[in-house]
C-alpha cells in the first residue's frame, strides 16, 4: 500500500495561451491556471510537467498519418507557394475546394472547424497528457508512494483514431492511455464528462489490457448519441444516466458500480476524465452536480485505489468560471488543502475581474448547492445497470 502520495500537475503558460484559442472554450485555460497559481497550489505539488510540442511520430503512435499530415499542415499553401498576386485569384478557389474537401472528410467542420495555430493547438494538447503519463511512469519507478499526475489541459475525449469530433482535434486521453499501457500494464479509465467518452472506447474496444467506464447523459438526440447500457460488454461499460444526476447518485454509482469494476480488472494506473460539464450551473444544464460533488466521487476513489498511480484530466465545462472553480478545488483536494471548504473572497490576480458577478468569491448561493432540478435516476434504474454491467 502507498503510504504518500505524491502529486505532479501540467504547467506552461506558452501552452495556456494556445489553449486558450479553442473556440468552444476560448480563454478558459487561462481562468483554470490563474485560479490555481492564485491559491498558490502549484508551490504545494512535488512538480510541475513542462508542456511542448509533440512530435508527428508521437500522434500517429494512434492517429491516422494522413489525419495527423492534415492536421498539420498549413491551412492553405496560399501563404508560403503563392508569390504571384495575379494567379491567387484562380488558385485560391481550386485550394478552397481540395482543403474544404480533406476538412470534411478529417471531420474538421461545424463543431470543429479550424482555427489558427491549430497545428500547434493539437500539438501543445497531446504533449499535456503524453508528458503526464511519461511523469507517472518515472515516478512508479521511483517510488512505492501513489502518484498523481494533474493536467487539465487535456481530456479531449471525442476525438477518433481519422478525425476530429465534438470539439476535440486531437485524442490526448488515448495518446497517453498507450504509454502507460505499455510501460506499466493495464489501465482502467473512467470518464465523468456529461458526454458518453466515444473516442476512447472506440480505441481500446478490443483491448485487454484497457478497460473502458462512461458516465454519461445519454438520450435522443443528446451528443454523441452513443453509450446504451446494451452496447457494453466485457472492459467496455456505459452508464447512460437520465436528466439530474446529482452528488450522491454519482457517488452511489463510483462505489456501487466503478469500485467492483477496477477491483476486478486490477489496473495497474487509472486515468480520470474529469469533465464537469454535469454541474448544476454548466450551460447544458443536464445534471445537477456540484463542486463538491465532484471532489467526492473522485476523492473516493484516490482514497480507496491509494495504491494505484493515477491522472487526472480536464474535458468539459462551458461555464468557464465555474469549470475554473471546479478543478481549482479538485487539484486543492488532492493536495490535502484543508481550508478549500471555507475559501471565501478569491485571491488578487490578473483574471479577477471574470468573477465579478460572484461577488468576487470562491463559494456563492447558486454553487454552493445543487439547484431544484429533479433527479431522475431512480434507485430501480441505477440498481438495474449495476446488477446489468457487473455480470457481463
Amino acid at each position: 500500500m502507498a503510504t504518500k502520495r505524491k502529486v505532479y500537475i501540467t504547467l506552461s503558460e506558452s501552452a495556456t495561451k494556445v489553449v486558450d484559442l479553442l473556440p468552444s472554450n476560448k480563454g478558459r485555460q487561462s481562468l483554470v491556471l490563474g485560479l490555481i497559481e492564485a491559491y498558490k497550489l502549484i508551490d504545494l505539488c512535488d512538480g510541475t510537467i513542462d508542456i511542448y510540442p509533440a512530435q508527428t511520430k508521437d500522434l500517429t503512435t494512434y492517429h491516422d498519418d494522413e489525419f495527423v499530415k492534415h492536421l498539420m499542415g498549413p491551412r492553405t499553401f496560399l501563404d508560403k507557394n503563392f508569390n504571384k498576386i495575379d494567379k491567387a485569384e484562380t488558385d485560391l478557389t481550386n485550394v478552397v475546394i481540395e482543403e474544404n474537401d480533406l476538412d470534411e472528410k478529417y471531420g474538421l467542420t461545424f463543431d470543429c472547424y479550424p482555427f489558427p495555430s491549430l497545428d500547434l493547438y493539437v500539438q501543445l494538447t497531446a504533449a499535456s497528457s503524453i508528458n503526464a503519463a511519461r511523469k507517472i511512469v518515472q515516478q512508479v519507478k521511483e517510488t512505492n508512494d501513489q502518484i498523481i499526475a494533474v493536467n487539465w489541459y487535456g481530456g479531449r475525449h471525442h476525438c477518433h483514431k481519422s478525425h476530429a469530433a465534438g470539439f476535440c482535434y486531437v485524442n490526448d486521453v488515448v495518446l497517453s492511455i498507450n504509454i502507460l499501457r505499455k510501460n506499466l500494464g493495464s489501465v482502467f479509465y473512467l470518464d465523468l464528462d456529461l458526454h458518453h467518452g466515444d473516442g476512447v472506447e472506440n480505441a481500446f474496444k478490443f483491448s485487454k489490457k484497457v478497460a473502458t467506464c462512461s458516465i454519461h447523459r445519454y438520450d435522443i438526440g443528446f451528443y454523441p448519441g452513443t453509450g446504451s447500457l446494451k452496447s457494453s460488454r466485457e472492459n467496455t461499460y456505459n452508464i447512460p444516466t437520465e436528466k439530474g444526476l446529482n452528488d450522491s447518485s454519482m457517488l452511489w454509482i463510483i462505489k456501487e458500480i466503478v469500485a467492483p469494476l477496477i477491483s476486478n480488472f486490477g489496473p495497474r494506473a487509472i486515468v480520470i476524465q474529469c469533465g464537469c460539464d454535469g454541474l448544476a450551473l454548466d450551460t447544458h444544464k443536464e445534471w445537477n452536480m456540484t463542486i463538491k460533488g465532484y471532489r467526492d466521487s473522485i476523492d473516493w476513489i484516490l482514497s480507496h485505489f491509494s495504491e494505484i498511480p493515477i491522472m487526472l484530466l480536464g474535458g468539459g465545462g462551458y461555464s468557464h468560471t465555474e469549470t475554473a472553480k471546479c478543478w481549482t478545488y479538485l487539484t486543492g483536494s488532492v493536495l490535502g488543502v484543508s481550508d478549500i471548504d471555507t475559501w471565501d473572497i478569491l485571491p488578487e490576480h490578473k483574471n479577477l475581474d471574470a468573477y465579478e458577478k460572484d461577488g468576487f468569491r470562491f463559494w456563492t448561493d447558486h454553487n454552493s448547492g445543487p439547484s431544484k432540478m429533479k433527479d431522475h435516476n431512480s434507485v430501480e434504474y441505477l440498481n438495474d445497470i449495476k446488477t446489468h454491467l457487473l455480470f457481463l
